[in-house]
This record gives C-alpha cells, sequence and structure tokens, in this order.
C-alpha cells in the first residue's frame, strides 16, 4: 500500500539492542517510506543500527545539539523520546508516529501509518445544539445542522495482547485476567483520557506542547511523563478548537514489565496523578497556538516543591527549542 501522504517520522526509545532490531525487521515493510528516529538511552551508542532510513540518536546527541538545555530531556526514561520528536518535527513531515520497542505488527493489520494518517483525518463531530425540551425541537432548533466539527491532531492508537495497565491495576488483573476491548472514538471535549506514548500519532504542528514530562532516575515521579503530557495536551487542543482521537491502528505489545518495579516507580506519582488534571484544568488559556499554550500551562504551574518549579523551567525551555 502506498502511503497518501508525503512524509512521515517514526520515534522509538530504546535502551535493548535485540529489542530495537527485532523492532526494525518486523516494522521493516511498513515503514520503508518513513524514517525512523531511535532515541538509545544511553549516554553513547551502545550498538550499530543498519538501515538507510534509521537515524539513532543518543545522550551524546542531546547534549551536542541542546547545549546547556541538554538537561530538559530526562534519561533513563522512555521520555527521551522527546528529543526524537524536536528532530522529527525538524524535517517537517506530514504524519509523526511514536512506539515502544516491544511494540509490533499486528496480525491482519496492513496500512499501519495510513490507518494513523486515516483517522488523524477524521474530524469529531460535537454537538453545537441541544434540545431544552424531552423528544421534541422548539422554536429556533435547526433541523439538521447540530453538531461541529472539530479536527483532529492527535490519534492515540492502541495495543492488543498486554494492555498497558498501571502496576495495582496489573497486580490484580494478573489474578483474574478478563478481557480488554475497544472501539474508535474521539474524546468528548472537556474530558482527559490516559495518554500512553506506546502507540501515538500526531501532526508536527502540536509537537511544541508535547513534551513528555521530567521522569525517571534523577526525579521524584516515573511512568507518568506520557499520562501528564496527555493532559496538558487535551487541555489545549479543547482551548484551540481541535479533538483527538482513539482506536485503531493496533499494535501488539509483547512485553509485560516488571509489577514490582513497576509499582516501586509508580507510587510516588499515583497520589499525584488525582489531582494534577484537576490543577492544569483551572489554568486559563489565551494562547492562539501549541507552543504559546504550552508556556502558559508551564507558567500556570505552581503546585509547591522543587520538582514542579524545576519541571515549569524545562517546559518553558522546551518551548524555546521552537522559537525562530
Amino acid at each position: 500500500m502506498q502511503p497518501n501522504f508525503g512524509s512521515a517520522v517514526v520515534v522509538v526509545p530504546t535502551i535493548r539492542e535485540r529489542s530495537i532490531k527485532e523492532f526494525l525487521s518486523a516494522w521493516s515493510t511498513a515503514f520503508r517510506a518513513a524514517t525512523v528516529i531511535v532515541v538509545e538511552d544511553q549516554p553513547e551508542r551502545a550498538f550499530d543500527i543498519d538501515g538507510p532510513n534509521v537515524e539513532h540518536y543518543c545522550h551524546a546527541d542531546i547534549e551536542r545539539e541542546l547545549g546547556d538545555l541538554a538537561w530538559i530531556i530526562p534519561r533513563k526514561t522512555d521520555c527521551v523520546r522527546s528529543f526524537g520528536y524536536f528532530k522529527a518535527w525538524q524535517k517537517k513531515p506530514d504524519l509523526i508516529v511514536t512506539l515502544d520497542d516491544d511494540c509490533f505488527p499486528t496480525d491482519g493489520e496492513d496500512g499501519f501509518l495510513e490507518t494513523h494518517w486515516r483517522r488523524l483525518n477524521e474530524p469529531a463531530k460535537t454537538d453545537a445544539w441541544v434540545t431544552t425540551l424531552d423528544g421534541v425541537m422548539p422554536r429556533g432548533m435547526p433541523y439538521f445542522a447540530t453538531q461541529r466539527e472539530l479536527p483532529c491532531v492527535i490519534n492515540h492508537g492502541l495495543w492488543n495482547a498486554l494492555p498497558d495497565f498501571d502496576a495495582p491495576t496489573q497486580l490484580v488483573h494478573s489474578r483474574n485476567p478478563t478481557p480488554v476491548s475497544w472501539t474508535n472514538r474521539s474524546i468528548p471535549v472537556g474530558s482527559y483520557f490516559p495518554m500512553c506514548g506506546m502507540n501515538l500519532a500526531f501532526r508536527p504542528e502540536v509537537v511544541p506542547a508535547l513534551y513528555f514530562l521530567l521522569m525517571g532516575r534523577d526525579y521524584e515521579y516515573h511512568r507518568f511523563g506520557d499520562i501528564w503530557a496527555g493532559i496538558i495536551i487535551k487541555k489545549i487542543a479543547d482551548h484551540l478548537g481541535y479533538s483527538i482521537n482513539s482506536g485503531e491502528p493496533a499494535v501488539k505489545h509483547i512485553r509485560a514489565s516488571n509489577l514490582w518495579a513497576n509499582l516501586r516507580a509508580e507510587a510516588p506519582g499515583l497520589e499525584m496523578n488525582e489531582r494534577f488534571w484537576s490543577h492544569i484544568d483551572k489554568i486559563r488559556l489565551t494562547g492562539a497556538t501549541f507552543g504559546a499554550c504550552h508556556r502558559q500551562i508551564a507558567a500556570g504551574l505552581r503546585l509547591p516543591g522543587a520538582y514542579w518549579e524545576k519541571l515549569a523551567m524545562a517546559m518553558q525551555a522546551w518551548g524555546g527549542l521552537f522559537d525562530g
């Protein structure tokens, strides 16, 4: 299947030579017309990757390109992929996709990038009018033109095999496994959703606001970088009049991360996750672009503690990468 868009970039973080090579082999056909950016979460390249369409970066490249601002890209966390977003944005493609290196094509799934592109071009239809009566329409209600369409800027692809559960849910699910299912949907205006970076497609214009937060070994929080970034980007999309879709295309997620390690890593963030969204929800936005709104959220991020002060600085610095 030939792509029906001009260009695409796929961003993948990794620390495992075997996994990334299996990943590139499995996706070689689907990504033959795309550029694949591999962000190796190591100080230097620990292995070589072959492929004419593959770009391979490591911490040394982040330091060299960002200089004094390199600290805004966290290390020893999948959030290192934000550097890949920046490199992808520089290419001005039509489509950017990010995947984990343990996600593989689903059997029978043809046209993975094309499906993401199609879903990005499916606007959300939302009610613009509601009746004030039950079952009938009073005077003044349009007969047909009662919905508005919001253009989509992010498509949140899902996963078969192993769902993206947090550690407590994973613990319960491991003893009483139940099948999970999903359908294509648009996330309603005013609602948030648990955005997973495992299989995500987006338009380049959102990158100045799509920053996976400071996480990992150097910070008190871990495994919430994509979730909290999703809260921020949904707040901005709602304000600017864009939609976010979720559903297909799915990937086959094959590796379950360590339950107990996840529980230890997630514990500090579980309580904050209960209220982070409501803090973001209260910030008033007036900006006209994704970047301007992201900076307003950074300025309004007034949670107590050194972590939040540093995060606000990082978010402002991230926005500065796209100026000029």
